[in-house]
């Protein structure tokens, strides 16, 4: 199998069992997270729930369930920062990953679609391309990649 298509199903192989039980979204991340470059008033942003995240575009959005906060097993074992994790449809293709206080600086967040993994696969990788295909959230919210600075309520 090329390293181009394992890698990736390794690393989504990893988020087994490093993510907490179900535990709901820590209040210090839940609202709303707009581009850092822009206002509160964006029309692009993120919602973050306790039991959602949902990506908006003016009147396009999608609600992404199934979400969990990431364990201290996702982290090296000397780990000690201040990195939190939220992980998309955790028992399923985890087409998106928020990560919180990016680069050790708390109220910054950035959101990393999944994509599309080229080459032949197994079913489990037509899966998810198909899943991530048809999400298609790269192309329709501006987001991916893009650091976030969380909105007062």
């Amino acid at each position: 199998m090329c390293h181009r298509i394992l890698i990736p199903l390794l690393a989504i192989a990893a988020f087994a069992g490093t993510a907490t039980a179900a535990e709901p979204v820590p209040t210090e991340y839940v609202g709303k997270w707009v581009p850092a470059t822009g206002g509160c008033t964006a029309p692009v942003h993120m919602l973050v729930a306790a039991d959602k995240l949902t990506v908006v575009n003016g009147k396009d959005t999608q609600a992404l369930g199934g979400i969990e906060m990431a364990g201290p097993g996702y982290f090296a074992p000397d780990y000690t920062g201040i990195l939190a994790v939220l992980i998309t449809e955790f028992d399923g293709d985890q087409p998106a990953v928020a990560t919180f206080n990016v680069g050790e600086k708390k109220g910054v967040a950035q959101l990393d679609f999944g994509a599309v993994q080229p080459g032949q696969g197994n079913a489990t990788m037509a899966a998810y391309n198909a899943r991530v295909s048809k999400l298609n959230l790269a192309k329709r919210f501006p987001l991916d990649k893009v650091l976030l600075k969380k909105c007062a309520p």
